[in-house]
């Protein structure tokens, strides 16, 4: 299990620094926010931009420059793996094949050197440093859930929910970011105007859960990365926002698993919000090239595709 369970009740006072604070989750969040889930919740909510909220490139480059993330005494994931739940993809469809690319993609992102950029960050466990790993083989397992309906707008209760089903169908990694990615159609709340996805934390008895709210990126078009550069060959531009926003939430699951109290700035937000939409790139997984934003590097204190 995790080994900071005091950090599990951070609630809104924690992230007045960044940029302000709601009482529940039905509120659109800001660039970088992190939010409670509701009411009373027991966890963050720590939201991607959309692309329209995300700092220009200018001012992106006036404001982060020269930035340091701060260890906030919480876990990392560190040896990372990804299990994904497709739920209702079968049910509801999936047009633009977003199912098929996401499995490649992470099937793949294990031991590149994209990935490497985390192996930078660490927790600290009885004054011992641990450093996050970047193994191959990062993909835990993929599960079409189709027996669970998926609501119209599924709330955030409902994912974390269904979080726990993958945990139920796959077991419990200490290590894994749980992604449950909604079908065509099924989007939460505020997904293409307020943000491209979120993640977050929930329990499972005494085990801490990471999971990630990944909508049907297609649904929201350029907001959500559609055609933002040209496509890989092989990746229609309608899909581009599918491996940018997945790659965003799995970098920030792995180095801030529990929002606020891994690798954070009250600045910048977590190291993907530093360089959210920001150079967005088609870079090399093995033989395949995938659109990818580039994640905050402490060591050059700059936003970073790749790193040794």
């Amino acid at each position: 299990m995790y080994r900071h369970p005091r950090f599990l009740g951070l609630g809104c006072a924690a992230t007045l620094a960044l940029v302000g604070c709601a009482m529940n989750g039905s509120t659109t969040p800001t660039t970088g926010s992190t939010m409670p889930a509701q009411a009373g919740a027991t966890h963050l909510i720590h939201y991607m931009p959309t692309r329209n909220a995300a700092p220009t490139v200018s001012s992106h480059s006036a404001a982060y420059s020269g930035l340091l993330f701060s260890y906030y005494g919480g876990p990392v994931l560190l040896k990372p793996k990804v299990y994904v739940i497709f739920w209702g993809y079968k049910t509801y469809g999936d047009p633009d094949k977003v199912a098929p690319l996401l499995k490649a993609y992470i099937k793949v992102i294990g031991g590149s050197p994209h990935n490497n950029i985390y192996t930078q960050y660490y927790d600290i466990v009885s004054s011992q440093k641990n450093y996050i790993t970047n193994p191959k083989g990062q993909q835990g397992g993929v599960w079409f859930d189709d027996k669970n309906p998926v609501p119209t707008s599924p709330n955030d209760a409902q994912v974390a929910q269904e979080s726990l089903n993958g945990v139920a169908k796959f077991g419990y990694d200490v290590n894994a970011s749980y992604v449950v990615a909604t079908p065509h159609g099924h989007n939460t709340q505020g997904f293409g105007t307020g943000f491209c996805a979120y993640h977050s934390n929930v329990q499972d008895g005494a085990n801490t859960v990471s999971y990630t709210n990944l909508p049907y990126m297609p649904d929201a078009g350029i907001a959500c990365g559609s055609n933002d550069i040209s496509p890989p060959k092989d990746e229609s531009g309608t899909d581009e926002g599918v491996t940018i926003v997945a790659g965003h939430e799995y970098g920030e699951s792995i180095t801030d698993p529990v929002p606020n109290t891994g690798w954070y700035s009250f600045e910048a937000g977590e190291i993907g919000d530093a360089c959210a939409w920001f150079n967005v790139q088609n870079i090399s997984f093995g033989k395949k090239s995938y659109s990818t934003q580039p994640m905050y590097s402490n060591a050059s204190e700059s936003c970073v595709q790749t790193y040794k």
